[in-house]
């Protein structure tokens, strides 16, 4: 027995290291990772990334970094050397973006490698020739401060993980990927990428955040970023959110950084997402780049080989407070879409500069007096509407447009007039010192009523206002079954609904204020929600959500429906104490603004 080969053995270092290799370089991106968070660490200000072939061929990453001496240089390719933990007690700690000490005997063991380094205030630079598991070549040549690592021929010797590598292009994609994010965490940092010897871009230090993102993505992003700073005991929080233009249909431009590391954390990625709301009534993925900053002590990044798992001490708060903190981003005033497409829809005139108008009135020329303007304001009330808008106040109303908007302080018309239009039964226009801005009617109102909804589900005291003539609708069996699962919530809302027999209500009550209170000729409107009801299940929405949703929709004032000046007055003053006054329950925008300078430009001014 004593002589019997032992079936459990220690494994040589060459298949340790390939194995390590499995775990840390699983593609040619993840080797640009690893070198690349390797140039950070070392304090580069300018780091360029060269790879051929997708990076089968060729990845070399070009630092200026502090660079390291003969025995570092030759240290750093066994395995678990680092200069970035010394104790058990430095993984509670962590501040850099590697500590394992396993990347370059992984990457080594696996490809044929050139070093080149050279420390600041240094003579000479260290060449490190390695290929697989062989023993290094050291040399002595020029060089300057910082270091160049060439990985040449990744996969070599093992064929079998070469062969499962994806096309160039789409190994080119994924290290492209791995750069971007990489750029958006350090824009004090200048990256430089080619690709095949051609320059597929040349990234300066940015100032700020914003100015990387406009760099990286284009000038879409320019007006259609809104910025987050929320600080907490227990994280920081900073970045930007995109506004409702920058949503797309696929999964790519969501970015979400730990102490400037890139994660993937579903929880925290949904926080984000939860955070739109309605702004993504319709799905989709908004562009944000959102950075955390939380006590190293507070968070284990050792869960995972290439780091990019993360594990919390508090994830619930964490959670919450990121929702929060992009939430109230999103309510403010910032997320008004800007339209400056006009020309869409305008062909551009190349037109000269418009004379200017003289200063004073001595310079003015005399004009022939003309007659007064006709005053094309509604002069009657136009179709009684029925719901509940209260007269405006003038200081409410002063306060609720001038905190978004800033109406303007002259018109036209004479001081008594509300400096607010409506246009084809539609739209209410307010000018602004800015420019304009247009309020569609029918989403303002059904924010106003979707808001009112809740916090009605919540006081529990209705206010229902008798029909004189009850309504008998008939259901069918589905839509019957369908209403007893909300019908709790309706009556919560003012409506009063019995049940007449066989699949028939009687619908006694309306809400007080609301449109149909004073014109409730048919059960419509019944059929209206229990349909949009049923259209919100599909989508899983939450049951009260889901009833607010449908009675604002199909109570609040319609597309073509003539208001008074009063009215739309009050219309705006109710929208403005709305808690989220810029986007309606199903995500479309309550209002935009168009700005002066896009006007001018339209009209040749400049």
């Amino acid at each position: 027995m004593n002589n019997a080969i032992s079936k459990i053995h220690i494994l040589p270092d060459e298949l340790i290291n390939k194995i390590a290799a499995g775990e840390v370089v699983e593609r040619p991106a993840a080797v640009v990772k690893e070198l690349v968070e390797n140039s950070i660490d070392a304090g580069a200000t300018e780091i360029t990334v060269i790879v051929k072939e997708g990076g089968r061929a060729l990845i070399q990453v070009v630092d200026n970094g502090s660079g390291m001496n003969r025995a570092e240089a030759i240290l750093a390719f066994q395995r678990h050397a680092t200069s970035k933990i010394a104790a058990a007690e430095d993984l509670e700690t962590i501040r850099t973006l590697g500590f394992r000490g396993e990347a370059l005997a992984s990457i080594a063991s696996v490809s044929r490698v050139e070093m080149r380094t050279m420390e600041a205030g240094a003579t000479e630079a260290t060449w490190i020739k390695m290929e697989g598991t062989m023993p290094p070549e050291v040399s002595i040549g020029s060089g300057t401060p910082g270091t160049s690592l060439a990985i040449k021929n990744l996969f070599f010797n093992t064929p079998g993980r070469r062969k499962f590598l994806k096309a160039a292009a789409t190994e080119y994609r994924q290290i492209l990927a791995v750069i971007y994010r990489f750029a958006i965490a350090f824009p004090q940092v200048q990256f430089t990428f080619v690709h095949e010897d051609e320059i597929i871009f040349d990234m300066p230090v940015a100032a700020s955040l914003t100015e990387r993102v406009v760099m990286l993505f284009g000038s879409r992003l320019r007006e259609a970023l809104i910025e987050i700073h929320d600080k907490s005991p227990a994280v920081e929080i900073s970045g930007v959110v995109g506004k409702q233009s920058t949503i797309r249909q696929a999964r790519g431009e969501q970015y979400l950084f730990l102490n400037q590391r890139f994660i993937m954390d579903k929880s925290l990625n949904h926080a984000v997402i939860a955070a739109y709301g309605e702004i993504l009534a319709h799905g989709g993925f908004p562009f944000y780049a959102v950075f955390l900053q939380v006590d190293p002590a507070r968070v284990d990044v050792n869960v995972h080989p290439t780091k990019m798992e993360v594990k919390f001490a508090d994830d619930r708060l964490i959670y919450a407070i990121l929702r929060n903190a992009v939430k109230r981003a999103l309510s403010s005033a910032a997320v008004v879409p800007i339209e400056t497409t006009l020309g869409h829809a305008i062909p551009e005139m190349n037109w000269p500069l418009a004379p200017e108008i003289p200063s004073t009135e001595n310079d003015a020329p005399s004009l022939p007096s003309t007659p007064a303007p006709a005053d094309f304001r509604v002069q009657h009330p136009g179709r009684q509407l029925g719901f509940n808008l209260t007269a405006p106040q003038p200081a409410l109303a002063s306060a609720a447009i001038s905190s978004t908007t800033q109406v303007a302080e002259t018109s036209d018309f004479g001081q008594n007039d509300l400096k607010i239009w409506q246009i084809h039964n539609r739209y209410i226009l307010s000018p602004t010192k800015a420019g304009l801005v247009i309020i569609d009617q029918h989403v303002a109102h059904e924010r106003i009523l979707y808001e009112q909804a809740l916090e009605m589900f919540e006081k529990l005291n209705p206010a229902p206002q008798q029909l004189l003539f009850p309504i008998l609708v008939e259901l069918s069996v589905e839509d019957f079954e369908m209403l007893t699962e909300f019908l709790p919530f309706l009556e919560r809302l003012g409506f009063i609904i019995k049940y007449f027999g066989k699949q028939t209500m009687m619908i006694e009550a309306v809400p007080s204020g609301s449109r149909y209170a004073n014109n409730m000729q048919d059960g419509k409107i019944l059929l209206e929600i229990i349909d949009d009801f049923r259209r919100g299940k599909r989508e899983k929405l939450e049951i009260r959500d889901n009833v607010a949703r449908s009675y604002a929709c199909h109570t609040a004032v319609r597309s073509g429906d003539r208001l008074t000046p009063v009215t739309m007055q009050a219309l705006i003053n109710q929208l403005f104490t709305a808690k989220s006054p810029y986007f309606c329950p199903h995500g479309r925008p309550v209002m935009i603004q168009i700005p002066l300078e896009e006007l001018d430009k339209r009209f040749g001014r400049i």
